[in-house]
């Protein structure tokens, strides 16, 4: 039996791929402020919000494709067999990452279209800031992760259920985030804010899941 050897090159890759991304970003868009000054930026100091957040958001795609798409049993075969460019088709890692982008494309239009609809446009503006710092701190560790997990003899099975797990509190972090914050980004009514978390947040979530992972 011939033994294949595990290339994990293209991981070192994108993380430097990413992390460049987010310092060309930081010294561009938001005058060159470090990422601690970032985070407890107000409002009313901050440049270029939708920009920097759409960048965030596909870089945060990356991360997240990094490292958990190496869990994809199988890319669906009408994707594989239908899409394809140049002769490429869908690997795992792209096959995800598309997924997520896609999604995050159309959850923040109907996002948007949420926040129009119960007349609260003006903190759609602070949801985009906060939506960003959440997304970036995310991705940095979500970075980390994959350096430790693909060089490091890890339980890759063991290691799913802790990421899971970790992953479930990052997202009830996130809410909690939104709930509470200091901006008031979800509208004051408690009846829009739980329309907010089972329409636009869980149930998205859970489909997504499904598709990529069952």
């Amino acid at each position: 039996m011939i033994r294949t050897v595990a290339h994990n090159d293209w991981v070192i890759y994108s993380v430097i791929g990413v992390v460049l991304c987010y310092i060309i970003m930081f010294r561009t868009l938001h005058r060159d402020i470090s990422l601690y000054d970032f985070l407890l930026q107000p409002f009313e100091d901050v440049n270029n919000t939708h920009l920097s957040w759409a960048i965030t958001t596909i870089l945060y795609c990356t991360s997240f494709s990094v490292l958990f798409s190496q869990y994809v049993p199988i890319v669906p075969k009408f994707i594989e067999e239908n899409l394809s460019f140049w002769g490429i088709s869908f690997n795992k890692f792209g096959f995800m990452f598309f997924t997520l982008l896609l999604f995050y494309l159309a959850k923040n239009l109907i996002t948007y279209f949420f926040f129009a609809s119960v007349e609260n446009t003006k903190n759609y503006n602070h949801y985009a800031l906060s939506a960003q710092k959440y997304y970036l701190v995310y991705s940095l560790i979500l970075l980390g992760l994959s350096v430790l997990h693909y060089y490091l003899p890890l339980n890759t099975r063991l290691f799913f259920k802790i990421y899971l797990i970790a992953v479930a509190l990052a997202f009830l972090l996130k809410i909690l985030y939104y709930l509470f914050n200091n901006q008031e980004i979800l509208p004051k009514q408690w009846y829009y804010k739980f329309l907010y978390i089972c329409s636009l947040q869980i149930l998205p979530v859970l489909v997504v899941w499904k598709f990529c992972f069952i």
